[in-house]
């Protein structure tokens, strides 16, 4: 089967033609013959098996088809606009686009933290792609985004990557103001206590199950959540308790919706910045990686 291939040249002959009105006119302000004008129209036409224009006397009216099609051709048009436009910015300030995959168990205020701290080092389009740390992991090794953020770092492909560390807390359990007589007798306190922790597959629900094993403490998970907001949602309206760093709750225990219950002191949780080592030769992703080496 052939593949048919619109020429943009075409929608923006369309695009005059319907902005003037008429041929005569069109093929003034476009200095293009009108014989040439009205073929590339033509051609348009019998490519999208469509009638654009009907004729009355002089007058060239758009169809009710030629003005679905003429929202395409503006559209089309103004990214055109905005291509030439960025592309003279970005040379001006050596604007860089990079794609982050970052763990949706990574606290909000972190990936802003992060992102935050780029913008201020770089002139910097940061587009974001959310995930399980697996999937995103995948997605690294395959050069299909720039930068993997996570709270663990793979070690069956540990060799490719390069990490340098972002950020570490130390934890504590977080609870509704129902959960406050916990405070007392804690962790003893924590016996047959519901919880909101992160998926399986997720570090810091391992480190809190050792934790409870080896103080001889038995939990039940009331809801398994990977997204931190969520988390300190149902956890501020009483559904559990909540492991997390005190800086990725700071905001909520400000205006009361969750209390500290107790600290980990033995448990925390450190974040991470990978990237493909074989782009370390690109010197953009080069000086990345440094902006957090430094800190």
């Amino acid at each position: 089967m052939s593949v048919k291939w619109m020429n943009l040249q075409h929608l923006k002959y369309f695009l005059t033609i319907a902005e003037e009105g008429t041929l005569s006119a069109a093929s003034t302000k476009l200095l293009v013959g009108q014989p040439a004008l009205s073929a590339q129209l033509k051609q348009l036409e019998d490519w999208l098996g469509v009638q654009l224009f009907e004729r009355k006397g002089k007058r060239l009216h758009i169809t009710p088809t030629g003005e679905y099609v003429l929202k395409y051709a503006k559209a089309i048009k103004g990214l055109e606009d905005e291509l030439i436009s960025n592309m003279g910015h970005a040379e001006d300030t050596g604007f860089k686009e990079i794609t982050l995959g970052i763990q949706e168990s990574v606290p909000k205020s972190i990936m802003a933290d992060t992102i935050s701290t780029l913008k201020k080092t770089h002139p910097l389009h940061v587009k974001v792609i959310e995930g399980n740390g697996e999937e995103l992991f995948d997605l690294l090794i395959a050069g299909k985004i720039d930068g993997f953020i996570g709270n663990f770092k793979p070690m069956s492909t540990s060799r490719e990557v390069i990490y340098t560390s972002l950020e570490s807390e130390t934890l504590s359990i977080w609870g509704a103001k129902k959960f406050a007589k916990l405070k007392r007798n804690f962790p003893d306190s924590l016996e047959g206590a519901d919880f909101i922790l992160p998926g399986f597959q997720n570090q810091l629900r391992h480190d809190f199950e050792k934790y409870m094993l080896q103080n001889g403490l038995k939990f039940e998970i009331s809801v398994e959540a990977q997204d931190t907001a969520l988390q300190k949602e149902l956890a501020s309206r009483g559904e559990g308790l909540l492991v997390m760093g005190e800086d990725s709750v700071k905001a909520w225990a400000g205006v009361s919706k969750l209390q500290k219950i107790g600290s980990l002191p033995n448990m925390k949780e450190e974040y991470w910045l990978g990237m493909l080592k074989k782009n370390l030769d690109n010197e953009f992703i080069k000086s990345v990686m440094g902006v957090f080496s430094k800190r």
